[in-house]
């Protein structure tokens, strides 16, 4: 067991945890976070136990973070007697997430259950859709082929429905559908369709580089949870930051035209639809370096998360090319926008968490 889980266990023990003001759920989740990437079966045991220990308590519920990406066999059928009743259903008292880490553990569910949570919209479908994505396609699917095809077109449905595409039709003939699908579909509910295009692989990363771009998709948005649908859907194409911070500079950097435009002005005298469009690109870039900094796990066992390397990664944003002509993100943006753009200051901050990223790299090299 890990050094980590011993501090966590002797925390959870403590009278501070148990008062009035208790530490905060954040704490909790960063140790659970740092246990999942280092530890082994050994940390993910201790803690599932003292999670069953506290049946109900939500302020546990970060354990099983640990458990998903720790744990074996075993401890997937411990968790699963724990929430799962005689009828092979799950229980009122789960919390979200239970049927995809037993799934993510590879425990054999019945796909007839998950396809029902589907069906139903039960409060855990997201989270049954995500448990189908680990499993074989069976009989039970054509089930949710049928629901597809009613919902086809409407602007709210089961939001990880489409990202089932795989299962049952080829690229040529599911792609362009969710493409078409996403012009009319809420916000609520794009982050699904694009993960469905980002199934299909490296053949979709132009498809999903387009959509990126797109300012109806709105993936920046942090509302609607797309923005991090878009990050995990990076590496099953794999699509890099480098590719996108190559493709932001290429569209928006050093033009004397709109230089000439923008200096002594504001954004706003630039036309609507260059301004839109910047604001956008920036704005996904943003969203999508947000995430990249919290060093987030795929939720496909399959998949591993980017894995570009923050220190390769700075320069490409904030280096100047000379002395002489700032062509960093920071100087693309004030060259498009105006320097005192909300995403300057936007910038400036990722810049700050890039510079602790980098220094925590190096830190991580010694020894």
């Amino acid at each position: 067991m890990i050094k980590p889980t011993e501090q966590l266990i002797h925390l959870l023990r403590s009278e501070k945890f148990h008062s009035e003001k208790p530490i905060d759920s954040t704490i909790i989740q960063s140790y659970c976070d740092v246990i999942a990437q280092y530890g082994d079966r050994e940390d993910a045991a201790m803690l599932l136990q003292w999670y069953m220990n506290h049946s109900g308590d939500g302020q546990y519920n970060h354990l099983l973070h640990v458990v998903m990406r720790c744990g074996d066999l075993e401890l997937a059928a411990k968790l699963y007697q724990y929430h799962f009743n005689h009828e092979g259903e799950l229980g009122d008292d789960a919390p979200d997430g239970v049927l995809h880490i037993l799934a993510y553990m590879g425990y054999p569910l019945h796909t007839e259950y998950l396809v029902k949570c589907v069906l139903l919209d039960h409060r855990c479908g997201s989270d049954a859709c995500l448990a189908l994505l680990h499993m074989p396609y069976t009989d039970h699917h054509r089930q949710l082929i049928e629901r597809f095809d009613q919902l086809y077109g409407d602007a709210l449905f089961p939001e990880f429905l489409p990202a089932l595409g795989v299962k049952w039709a080829t690229a040529g003939e599911m792609v362009p559908k969710l493409v078409a699908w996403g012009k009319q579909a809420s916000i609520d509910c794009n982050g699904g369709l694009l993960f469905g295009i980002a199934m299909y692989g490296p053949t979709q990363k132009e498809q999903i580089k387009q959509i990126l771009w797109d300012p109806d998709w709105e993936l920046y948005s942090n509302g609607t949870g797309g923005h991090w649908w878009a990050y995990m859907a990076m590496p099953l194409v794999e699509l890099t930051f480098a590719e996108l911070i190559r493709d932001v500079k290429m569209t928006f950097g050093s033009d004397p035209k709109r230089n000439d435009e923008v200096n002594g002005r504001e954004a706003d005298h630039l036309s609507d639809a260059l301004q839109r469009s910047a604001e956008h690109c920036f704005d996904v870039l943003h969203s999508l370096l947000q995430l990249k900094l919290e060093r987030l796990s795929h939720p496909l066992r399959y998949v591993n998360a980017n894995a570009e390397a923050m220190m390769d990664l700075y320069p490409q944003l904030f280096a100047w090319s000379t002395p002489y002509v700032d062509d960093s993100i920071l100087g693309v943006i004030a060259d498009t926008l105006g320097v005192h753009h909300r995403l300057t200051s936007q910038f400036h901050h990722v810049r700050a968490m890039m510079e602790l990223a980098v220094r925590h790299e190096i830190e991580m090299s010694v020894g």
